[in-house]
């Protein structure tokens, strides 16, 4: 196997296992971060949590956001009047997911929040900034690993000129997903229009489904993300699944897909969850149909002309 060379690399204890080495190297015109807290020696995977968070967080970078990863996929995402009233959202939805999970924030951390990420036993922080007693509460009262994002959050929007995979046959190059969306650029399939507040969780919910992988479903109410599902063979699955996550959270919710429905069964799902609209590119051959169907239900069918895979 042939090795990358990497200049003024840091090794990590170990990469995705134990037995595998690993190192993080800089990169020339990557952000600038600092590591706060005792523990300099993150592992592999706190760095991909990391990324993960704060990747998504740029596109909430004006707004108080929180969001939540765990062994390198997206857990969830809240908006809120604060940075800890978008936490105790996350924390509402669902407080299982966050144990051992990687929080990120897009404004300053306060100290109720700090006390908040160590009792639900988080293992890591990242944020733009911390009141100076929240600090002092994480490094000396928390085992959590503290990590201060110094560059501006809105410099992470389509970070890199390009998405490079290795594989076997070479070089995989495109270019970064720069897909953007706003209320104006909605469309509306069906003749249920949505209400202010569903466009604005429909937004959300949208941007959010960007930061997943595909195929993927995400549940959205309040400007708060109810259920994530994504990386299913089988996009009628992943859809039920949510559904089950996000239980009565459903109802009169957002639900965004990273890209087209095909079938009836989704709709149905949404139908028996008691969604109250939906969000999708829209320009499979069956959208047109499939609008009809959602809105002899009194679903709000938002199409966007964008598909936002992710593999």
């Amino acid at each position: 196997m042939e090795i990358i060379e990497l200049k003024n690399y840091s090794e990590l204890p170990y990469g995705e296992n134990v037995f595998q080495k690993a190192a993080v190297s800089p990169l020339e015109d990557g952000i600038e971060y600092e590591i706060l807290s005792d523990n300099t020696a993150l592992e592999y995977l706190d760095y991909l949590n990391f990324s993960k968070v704060i990747e998504v967080l740029a596109e909430f970078f004006d707004v108080n956001a929180a969001a939540v990863s765990k062994e390198g996929l997206l857990c969830s995402v809240a908006l809120g009047s604060s940075a800890s009233n978008a936490f105790e959202k996350i924390v509402e939805s669902d407080p299982i997911c966050i144990l051992g999970a990687t929080a990120g924030f897009s404004k300053k951390v306060t100290l109720d929040a700090a006390k908040q990420l160590s009792a639900m036993k988080f293992r890591n922080v990242i944020a733009t900034a911390f009141d100076n007693d929240a600090l002092e509460y994480l490094t000396t009262k928390s085992e959590l690993n503290v990590m201060k994002l110094k560059s501006p959050l809105q410099e992470l929007l389509g970070f890199g000129a390009c998405d490079v995979k290795l594989t076997p046959f070479g070089y995989l190059v495109q270019e970064q997903n720069a897909s953007k969306l706003t209320k104006s650029a909605f469309k509306v399939a069906g003749k249920t229009k949505p209400a202010q507040q569903q466009a604005e969780d429909a937004i959300f919910a949208w941007k959010v489904a960007k930061y997943t992988k595909s195929k993927s479903v995400v549940i959205a109410k309040d400007l708060s993300v109810k259920a994530i599902v994504q990386s299913e063979h089988n996009i009628v699955d992943a859809v039920e699944r949510a559904m089950n996550l996000a239980c009565e959270n459903s109802k009169d919710a957002v639900m965004a897909l990273d890209g087209v429905i095909e079938n009836e069964e989704v709709i149905n799902a949404a139908i028996q969850g008691r969604i109250g609209l939906i969000i999708e590119a829209g320009d499979g051959v069956n959208s047109s149909k499939l609008s009809k169907l959602a809105d002899k239900y009194n679903i709000s069918y938002i199409v966007t002309g964008i598909r936002n895979n992710r593999y």
